[in-house]
């Protein structure tokens, strides 16, 4: 995962960007943040969407590598298929979106390459620890690793990665980060980009970045006036 970070310094690099607001949900997150930590000169906030700054317990990573070879042997096994999308849903999807949940499903068995799936999930399940803390002592703040930039840590109420972000959450600094978790949905980029946006748009407004443009004086104009002749 540390590999994957240092790969976005070629992709700034390539489109000339020096700084950048990083959006990111899970593994992606997860890369984001290793980024911001390497290179804090180049984050200037970011936005993790159920990210994980743990490695991998010994129930993930035995799920896990139970899929990978059967991705590699058989492919995508319905094994599998439920696990992504409890993975990326969580309990109880059918009953809430079905037409989602089947559009889901399809792109998983039909447009996802299992080999490369597999070395993804390979790479995912060995990630190291982010090893950031949160230091309250103001003399030793200066000490102790956490991110430094401003962080919108999002979950979904329903979503099975809530404890991690909470773990995340517990790990940042109260000062510039804020935890915010969105009822009645597990996967909040599609079952509420609503509530998402207008999270997004507050918190890049609260940083300086989202100016509010002045709207265009209305001109008067004479009404028209209409005669009702007997």
């Amino acid at each position: 995962m540390d590999e994957l970070a240092e790969h976005l310094l070629f992709v700034l690099s390539h489109f000339g960007l020096k700084s950048v607001i990083g959006f990111g949900v899970g593994a992606g997150a997860n890369i984001l943040a290793r980024f911001a930590l390497a290179h804090p000169e180049k984050v200037n906030a970011l936005c993790l969407i159920n990210c994980v700054s743990t490695q991998a317990g010994w129930i993930e990573w035995g799920y896990q590598k139970l899929n990978v070879r059967h991705l590699r042997s058989q492919g995508m096994t319905q094994g599998v298929l439920d696990y992504l999308m409890w993975h990326h849903f969580g309990r109880g999807t059918e009953e809430r979106n079905h037409d989602l949940v089947q559009v889901y499903k399809n792109y998983f068995e039909r447009r996802v390459n299992p080999t490369n799936l597999a070395l993804l999930i390979d790479s995912y399940v060995r990630r190291t620890d982010l090893n950031i803390t949160r230091e309250l002592d103001p003399t030793r703040k200066k000490e102790g690793l956490t991110l430094g930039v401003p962080v919108m840590n999002i979950t979904g109420a329903l979503s099975p990665h809530v404890d991690d972000t909470v773990t995340l959450n517990g790990r940042l600094d109260p000062m510039n980060s804020s935890w915010m978790k969105i009822s009645d949905c597990g996967m909040v980029l599609e079952e509420q980009p609503g509530k998402v946006s207008e999270a997004f748009r507050l918190f890049l407004q609260g940083e300086g970045y989202v100016v509010r443009s002045p709207r265009k004086p209305v001109t008067p104009t004479t009404p028209k006036v209409i005669v009702i002749r007997n």
